[in-house]
């Protein structure tokens, strides 16, 4: 047994799990002070999702095989898009967004799945057709892409709607798709600007305004913003101390244990735990993007390839709005942010990439075994 056991963890990638790992502890120490405040047993939540997080990884890494869900990828696609639209229907209206479906013990966010849905769908979809990509399978990704975006902008929720798009156009441009398609595609994007920016929402224009010019409505649009970027500044570089947070424990600091988090960890911990954060993003999206190079299964390739570029990008995208350099666009930050689906979500896809990493290995070590008739 206790062969079996360190066997299977030699396939294990300790980089991935380990970092994963840090922010998942990290998170439940930050949403306790973040919380505590105004919700005395959030972080008690939040124990209880990272330990199913946890559970979910190991049984996904362990007893799982990746490969099952290349012929159930476009049932979870139409689940996926059902969930969307019943939300319309029966989801639940918090702070003028319908987002929610409450299931009593929990409340599900549609869009978060999605996310996870459309990396598994689209890997499916460009593993099983002819590489380099062309413009006809292109086009056919991008209207699945779009209607779960259009469902899930209409909640209004415009910044899952982006992360469940970005990742699908990573892998299409890794799957070589021309690059001259691409800068069309671009192109196209920039002259309908203006269109697109006539249908935002008049919240969303104003949060595209506070990060241009902040002083022109600091009580306003522009308060979550100046108030984070106070926050961090005033963290300097060892941070006012665990608990010690003014901006958060005052009710200055808004959205402190989700969308703000970043802000709360800059304020009581400084310019160097933030920073080590950013590196610790960093590195985990290089090691899952490098791990998708070295896979030869176009399927597992791809997932990882996507599960990169969602980590990359949603962390960057948080980062940046809590820094105000970046819209307010309300997408949390991977593994620390409160919030039970989002957390659940990542998880099984940190789970999938080290099933990934294990079937791999397990293959490459079962025929180096038969080759060498060592066992």
């Amino acid at each position: 047994m206790k062969m079996i056991v360190l066997e299977k963890l030699k396939n294990l990638d300790f980089i991935v799990f380990g970092i994963t790992l840090i922010l998942l502890i990290f998170s439940v120490i930050n949403i306790y002070s973040a919380s505590y405040h105004e919700f005395s047993n959030l972080y008690l939540k939040q124990i209880v999702f990272v330990s199913f997080s946890l559970l979910i990884i190991l049984t996904t890494t362990f007893l799982f095989d990746y490969r099952w869900l290349l012929s159930l990828s476009f049932y979870l696609y139409i689940i996926g898009i059902i969930l969307l639209i019943l939300v319309k229907f029966v989801g639940t209206t918090i702070l003028g967004a319908k987002r929610w479906i409450n299931l009593g013990f929990f409340q599900l966010q549609p869009s978060e799945l999605m996310k996870g849905i459309m990396i598994i769908f689209s890997a499916s979809y460009i593993s099983s057709s002819k590489l380099p990509i062309g413009l006809k399978d292109f086009f056919k990704l991008m209207i699945f892409s779009f209607i779960p975006f259009l469902l899930v902008y209409s909640q209004p929720d415009l910044g899952s709607g982006i992360m469940i798009v970005l990742p699908v156009l990573v892998i299409v441009f890794l799957a070589g798709f021309k690059l001259r398609y691409i800068f069309i595609f671009l192109l196209i994007l920039l002259v309908s600007s203006p269109f697109i920016w006539m249908h935002l929402k008049d919240y969303q224009k104003n949060r595209i305004l506070a990060v241009l010019n902040p002083e022109a409505d600091p009580k306003g649009t522009a308060y979550h913003v100046i108030q984070s970027k106070i926050a961090i500044g005033s963290g300097m570089l060892t941070g006012k101390g665990y608990l010690q947070g003014s901006q958060s424990k005052y009710f200055f600091l808004p959205e402190q244990h989700t969308d703000f988090i970043f802000a709360s960890i800059g304020e009581e911990w400084g310019f160097v735990v933030s920073f080590t954060l950013v590196s610790l993003y960093l590195v985990l999206s290089l090691r899952i993007f490098l791990i998708g190079k070295g896979t030869k299964d176009n399927f597992g390739k791809f997932i990882c390839y996507a599960v990169a570029s969602l980590l990359a990008f949603q962390s960057f995208i948080n980062i940046a709005m809590n820094l105000a350099i970046a819209p307010v666009v309300g997408v949390p930050l991977p593994f620390l942010s409160y919030g039970g689906t989002a957390l659940l979500t990542f998880s099984f896809l940190i789970g999938l990439v080290l099933n990934i990493v294990y079937i791999n290995k397990s293959q490459l070590f079962q025929l180096y075994s038969e080759e060498t008739g060592e066992y």
